[in-house]
């Protein structure tokens, strides 16, 4: 399953813009009011930078979940059935604008495993890249999920 890829695309819209910047509480009036954001070097409103992680997870009905809940990307069929984060590197390249299609794209990196004290664990290394509609990068995300009994 190595080298896997998940493709899909999302249109940012204003409102989508003020609802994140209003879910991690960032109030600079470039998030939300568009007058002020026009007289910007950006012309319109922009997204706070990890605007993007929002989208690393493909949104499905809870119905097609693993049975562990968690997200599609990291259904590695392993022994395992709990998913805990491990940690992730995130690279911002550019600023997210209002009218933006964001195309992100998963690829399953690496599974490898360890033994830990409660037994053995499974990493699973997954890349997503966002880019814009002029297929300008953006975002970087490389994210490790563990997955035991």
């Amino acid at each position: 399953m190595i080298g896997v890829q998940k493709v899909r695309q999302y249109d940012v819209t204003p409102k989508d813009i003020r609802r994140f910047a209003q879910a991690i509480g960032e109030d600079h009036p470039v998030h939300f009011d568009e007058d002020y954001a026009k007289n910007t070097t950006y012309g319109t409103l922009i997204a706070p930078p990890l605007f993007c992680q929002m989208f690393t997870f493909e949104d499905v009905p809870a119905t097609q979940l693993p049975s562990d809940g968690s997200p599609v990307e990291i259904d590695v069929p392993v022994p395992a059935q709990r998913t805990v984060g491990g940690g992730s590197a995130y690279e911002i390249f550019q600023r997210v604008r209002t009218g933006d299609t964001i195309t992100v794209k998963s690829t399953l990196k690496d599974v490898f495993t360890k033994e830990g004290r409660s037994g053995r664990l499974y990493f699973i290394v997954v890349e997503t890249e966002f880019t814009n509609q002029k297929n300008e990068l953006v975002a970087r995300e490389t994210a490790t999920y563990i997955k035991r009994l």
